[in-house]
């Protein structure tokens, strides 16, 4: 019982030091203010994935979301359960799809938030993205037909 403790304290300091600021990156001199979106697009580049379940998963280059006004391009990874089968044979979180029902606005900590849906052929998703001061974002995503995920990403302003 005692090393469980312990793997798990180590493990959620793990996870508190891969959430970090980037040393060298954000702050005034690289961060990308929630402005970033004002034209429209916005490219999200995730670090770190928070399944329903409560597991966490560090994670390397390669994955992204990226609005293009009434569109959505996700590349994200996904961990957690279907509640019924599809036929899919694909990821379930990689796909191009139109983003329906979009709004965006202010939280009361001054963070822009974005909401949308998006239908694939294999669920239907519920997107909320919230972009913080600097370099840093929040997307929670809510499919009908499995276990929400979440992610902790880096705004990408080299688009």
């Amino acid at each position: 019982m005692m090393r469980f403790a312990m793997s798990l304290a180590v493990a959620a300091m793990m996870a508190a030091c891969a959430t970090g600021p980037a040393a060298g990156g954000g702050g005034a001199e690289g961060g990308v203010s929630p402005a970033a979106y004002a034209d429209g697009r916005l490219l999200l580049r995730p670090t770190m994935a928070m399944t329903q379940r409560g597991r966490s998963v560090s994670l390397t280059d390669g994955f992204f979301l990226e609005l293009r006004g009434d569109s959505v391009v996700s590349r994200l990874p996904y961990f957690g359960r279907a509640y019924t089968p599809t036929l899919g044979t694909g990821s379930v979180l990689d796909f191009e799809a139109r983003a329906t029902g979009l709004s965006k606005g202010r939280t009361a900590d001054g963070a822009l938030s974005i909401e949308f849906s998006a239908r694939t052929t294999e669920d239907s998703f519920r997107f909320r993205v919230r972009v913080y001061d600097g370099d840093r974002a929040t997307v929670d995503v809510r499919p009908q037909r499995r276990d929400q995920i979440s992610f902790d990403c880096d705004v990408d302003g080299s688009r």
